[in-house]
């Protein structure tokens, strides 16, 4: 048995040590939960984030392979706008993901000049879960048709002006005939060819020689596909004509547009 003089030493050490297991102990109770309702609330959010950024993701595009392009466009047509090439197989184009890009080329030579076709599929995508793969595609074939200097719906609706202006500049031509061949060499869409279409005529004279270049775009869901029909010459005297070169592109569009399914 302790001296008695020890005895009030010993119950204070007790009751301190009573009351610090409680304290930590309490602490513990709290944090533990702090923490329980932390994780919830988090768990919560991360729940709705997820379910509302699925919700919000807009569809994949349609098209989700593309065509063969040196096999896109039939022989016969290919020995018709491009004569005596080396090789109807074609050219492809060199591309690092097939499943996104693919292309090909083929040159021959006519009597007037070299003749070089090229053919692009483009599979678009887009990276904006808000944005469906057709709407992205929707937006790049306006800008491609604007860079063109050919006017889209979008920018129709947001510029009334410029189309007034352009059919009061069209009505004051000098003559029938004059506006009929200009309009056969502008810019211009095309229809009955994909969801949308448009033809880009291109004559260049240089030291070199002269060369005309026809490039058709037209868009196919979530796919936009690109003609380049091009005729060169050394001799500047020998001008390409327009109306065929125009005819043989749409005639390799057509078959283009007929390599996806409804």
């Amino acid at each position: 048995m302790l001296p008695s003089g020890d005895r009030p030493h010993s119950s204070r050490a007790v009751r301190r040590a009573a009351l610090s297991v409680t304290a930590f102990a309490a602490a513990f109770a709290a944090l533990t939960a702090c923490s329980s309702s932390t994780g919830s609330a988090t768990g919560t959010a991360d729940g709705k984030a997820a379910t509302g950024s699925a919700s919000a993701s807009a569809a994949p595009g349609k098209y989700r392979v593309l065509p063969e392009p040196c096999a896109a466009v039939t022989v016969s047509t290919l020995k018709s706008l491009v004569p005596a090439a080396k090789d109807y197989s074609g050219t492809a184009e060199l591309t690092y993901d097939t499943d996104r890009r693919v292309g090909c080329g083929w040159t021959g030579k006519t009597s007037d000049g070299n003749r070089y076709l090229h053919v692009d599929f483009l599979r678009v995508v887009s990276y904006d879960n808000t944005v469906s793969d057709e709407s992205q595609a929707v937006t790049d074939y306006d800008e491609k048709a604007l860079a063109a200097g050919i006017e889209t719906a979008t920018s129709a609706s947001a510029t009334p002006s410029d189309s007034a202006s352009a059919s009061t500049s069209a009505s004051s031509t000098p003559s029938a005939s004059a506006s009929d061949s200009a309009s056969a060499l502008a810019p211009r869409t095309l229809s009955g060819l994909g969801n949308s279409a448009y033809l880009d005529d291109v004559l260049k004279t240089q030291d070199s020689g002269v060369h005309r270049d026809i490039t058709i775009v037209f868009r196919k869901s979530n796919v936009l596909v690109t003609v380049e029909y091009s005729q060169w010459s050394t001799d500047n005297s020998v001008v390409p004509a327009p109306q065929e070169l125009q005819d043989g592109a749409r005639k390799v569009a057509g078959e283009l547009a007929d390599q996806f399914a409804q």
